[in-house]
């Protein structure tokens, strides 16, 4: 009997102790290896690939990132009804004993660098036995081996950027100067209102949030459009929107070298370079509003809350073609714009819905140099013996209102669809009847009630401003702050972006309910069709809802 406790004991010391002195960690290398664990993917942008016993089934890229069965913290969980095994430091260096009642001897020594790899790579534990076959075995060179190993060797102790006891630290790139700051500042001012509220409730999780900002002017510096302001119940915008990405570098990058958890609301019309950035770091990122050709990768970090502009292109060519596909198949759409990248996708974005319904392929009204269009009033004269089905248009207000007033000459039977950035009561003026504006935040029984909204302006002394960015700032913040409370205590980038793919038909109070998924990045996956009341400057329904067919 004395010798069996003295076993007992034996066991009960070996599991307390390292047999392993853990090798010095290079912070590099870690950081490398922190993209394969969380993304399931190198900082080299090869993804991770795995295999499921016995079949050999394969696995790559984020659906065979570690953490997404681990955890992002590596805690474990249980997936499926399987149990996930925690694997930090702090379990994997210790002995374990088999525990008292268990049916299968899970007993094993502490885990070595040795025994680690070979149960990453063949799915054998340290005691040598065969792990489950969920655990997939992962197909790892000797640079992914070393950069993996030094990740989990810190797994768990070491925080995600912008995370300390007592803060999460979110970033917004804004115009906080220029043209455009009189915009970044009403965003900057509504999402430290959402979070000064979080913080008064006590934070999440007993962290209070800080918002970070860097002055993102040189992005917008040229002149140009400018965005436009828009009333909470409606207004038309009175400018468009703003230029493309200037040469200079943009301040995202400057916030991912501040250290930030995650951004949101920044402003922007397009992907830009640091884009890589945010997809090497997984670093999530909610924006309010997306001009342009904004739209992400499925897989990358990025949340939009609304469709792009190609997207209501698509949309456009999919209403018209449930209410005339026959006419449309003899009969082409016509699609014009004001050139650069943004109005480059926006065309692009037309024809390939009209090749993929099998439709008359669309004419297309070049832009000038100057964004203006070549040769509009001889195109338009042609137009009134054989006019198209409709105009879909994307450029300037400005040029809204010339095309709208050539067709008022030449072809009064064409309407015309644009995006509602450029619902400009000044441009269009008496022509406003033949347009249609493709609007995605929700009118008539599908507005939003803006009460909660309009008291939490009033709480907190904010004025309404360029209001579409204020409610879209707002909304933006309201999701991430979901997500961020959905993480819980143990909240990394990883878990953050879990969490936004996780949402279902979240209420943001101000916009239609959002739906992020692994494969969604667009939240708000439709539109209406709205006309514009020149007398009130308002944006009124003129269609049902329209949902976006992927």
């Amino acid at each position: 009997m004395r010798w069996a406790w003295v076993l007992v004991a034996w066991v009960l010391v070996a599991g307390c102790k390292r047999t392993e002195a853990p090798r010095p960690v290079d912070p590099a290398v870690a950081k490398r290896g922190r993209s394969l664990f969380q993304r399931g993917q190198s900082v080299r942008g090869e993804p991770l690939m795995g295999f499921l016993a016995p079949e050999r089934v394969e696995l790559s890229g984020e659906v065979a990132a570690c953490a997404r069965c681990h955890g992002p913290g590596g805690r474990g969980s249980r997936e499926g009804g399987v149990e996930v095994p925690d694997i930090t430091p702090g379990a994997l260096g210790h002995a374990r004993a088999s525990a008292v009642g268990e049916v299968e001897d899970r007993a094993r020594p502490a885990y070595t660098r040795e025994t680690l790899l070979r149960a990453v790579t063949e799915g054998v534990s340290a005691s040598g036995r065969e792990l489950g076959v969920a655990m997939p075995r992962y197909a790892l060179g000797e640079v992914e081996r070393e950069e993996l190993l030094a990740y989990l060797q810190q797994l768990g102790d070491q925080p995600d950027p912008g995370v300390t006891a007592s803060t999460l630290t979110v970033g917004a790139a804004l115009p906080i100067s220029g043209r455009l700051g009189p915009l970044g500042q009403e965003a900057a001012a509504v999402v430290r209102a959402v979070f000064a509220d979080v913080n008064a409730g006590g934070g999440i999780f007993r962290r209070k949030l800080e918002l970070v900002v860097e002055d993102d002017a040189a992005l917008h510096a040229r002149p140009g459009r400018a965005l436009g302001r828009q009333a909470v119940d409606g207004e038309a915008p009175s400018r468009g929107r703003p230029d493309g990405p200037a040469a200079e570098p943009d301040a995202t990058a400057r916030l991912l070298d501040r250290g930030v958890l995650a951004m949101v609301a920044s402003v922007r019309q397009g992907p830009l370079p640091s884009d890589s950035l945010l997809a090497r770091e997984g670093v999530p990122l909610v924006l309010p509003l997306t001009l342009g050709a904004g739209a992400s990768n499925e897989d990358a970090p990025v949340f939009f809350l609304y469709p792009d502009e190609p997207a209501l292109a698509r949309l456009t060519v999919q209403h018209l073609a449930r209410l005339h596909e026959p006419e449309l198949r003899r009969k082409p759409l016509a699609v014009a714009h004001a050139g650069g990248k943004a109005g480059s996708a926006w065309a692009r974005a037309v024809r390939q819905e009209a090749e993929r319904r099998e439709l008359a392929p669309p004419v297309e009204l070049a832009p000038g140099a100057d964004g203006t269009l070549t040769d509009l009033e001889a195109t338009v004269m042609q137009w009134a013996s054989a006019p198209p089905t409709a105009v879909l248009y994307a450029g300037t207000s400005a040029g809204l209102g010339t095309l709208l007033r050539a067709l008022e000459a030449h072809a009064p039977g064409v309407p015309v669809f644009a995006p509602a950035s450029l619902a400009d009561p000044v441009a269009v003026g008496s022509s406003a009847g033949r347009v249609r504006f493709v609007y995605p935040a929700g009118l008539g029984a599908r507005a939003p009630d803006l009460k909660e909204f309009a008291a939490f302006m009033e709480r907190h002394g904010l004025e309404p401003g360029h209001t579409a960015f204020q409610l879209g700032a707002y909304a933006a913040a309201r999701v991430l702050v979901e997500a961020l409370t959905r993480t819980g205590a143990d909240v990394t980038r990883a878990s953050v972006v879990q969490h936004l793919e996780a949402l279902r038909d979240f209420d943001t109070g101000v916009s239609p309910p959002v739906t992020f998924g692994v494969n969604r990045r667009v939240g708000v996956q439709g539109a209406q069709l709205a006309a514009l009341d020149v007398a009130t400057s308002r944006l009124v329904a003129a269609s049902e809802w329209i949902p976006l067919t992927p």
